[in-house]
């Protein structure tokens, strides 16, 4: 078979196309190229290329605002687990907010403060400590992973335990009742450590539950007299151990009058 000569293995040939689209561009031929299978004829994009381009500038906005979105939701659920994260460090082991929620007005006359001293010893006995004397099932005692106490004796199969607030009440009924008797050359039948152990009490509770109000003073003994502030619900308190009594009743044997099986609703308390 004969094969074309080195100089003629490539001719080049040039012509001028007219075309019909608004440029009226002309374009080159190598017939190399056509021999080979090639062509040459001008690269336009493909329809593919422009409808993605074209998709992608027509949809950019709404593809920015939607990350926006989902951006916003995604910190939106992240805000809420934080306040429920830092809400649940405002719970007691009884499940109750811990937070401020109550008006009060510090030191506003009472039946407590009565300068009748009857009127004053009947409000603070009418106060039951034994209120917050509470009883809670197994099941209870291992879901807040509360320390061992004594079951009652009713055969319930369930545990005994005070609520803290309940028992620095009860301190400071014993006190009161205390001084008053040593005012009036009564006898007094509690112990002397049972008062310096009340007395304990209360300090650590004061301290353990640190109350920063800040009070006015005129300097002469006086502190907040009158001031309004915000406290704690104990009503929710007084709720919760409603339903959990242990049947209590804060008196001593001597008197005539068991502790268990003596219930009574409701604590006395009035601020």
């Amino acid at each position: 078979m004969a094969f074309p000569s080195e100089k003629s293995s490539y001719v080049s040939v040039s012509f001028e196309e007219s075309h019909d689209d608004d440029q009226g561009s002309s374009a080159q031929y190598d017939i190399s190229e056509a021999l080979l299978g090639v062509s040459s004829s001008p690269k336009t994009p493909s329809r593919g290329s422009q409808s993605w381009k074209s998709w992608l500038r027509n949809n950019t906005s709404k593809m920015l605002l939607t990350f926006a979105f989902l951006v916003i939701a995604v910190e939106s659920i992240y805000i809420v687990e934080i306040q429920r994260s830092v809400n649940a460090r405002f719970l007691g082991p009884t499940g109750l907010s811990h937070e401020r929620t109550v008006s009060r007005t510090i030191y506003a006359h009472s039946k407590y403060m009565s300068n009748d001293e009857e009127v004053a010893s009947k409000a603070w006995d009418d106060i039951l400590p034994g209120h917050g004397v509470i009883a809670l099932d197994a099941d209870y005692v291992a879901e807040k992973n509360l320390p061992p106490s004594v079951p009652l004796p009713d055969e319930s199969g369930k545990f005994m335990y005070v609520i803290e607030a309940y028992h620095a009440m009860h301190c400071t009924k014993v006190i009161r009742e205390h001084y008053v008797l040593m005012e009036q050359g009564r006898a007094w039948n509690w112990s002397r450590p049972h008062d310096m152990h009340c007395l304990d009490a209360i300090r650590q509770y004061i301290m353990c539950n640190v109350d920063d109000t800040i009070l006015w003073t005129n300097g002469h003994r006086e502190t907040g007299h009158g001031q309004d502030k915000k406290c704690n619900d104990w009503d929710a308190l007084r709720d919760y151990t409603e339903t959990l009594s242990a049947n209590y009743f804060d008196v001593e044997p001597e008197k005539g009058i068991m502790h268990l099986d003596n219930y009574h609703a409701g604590d006395g308390l009035t601020w």
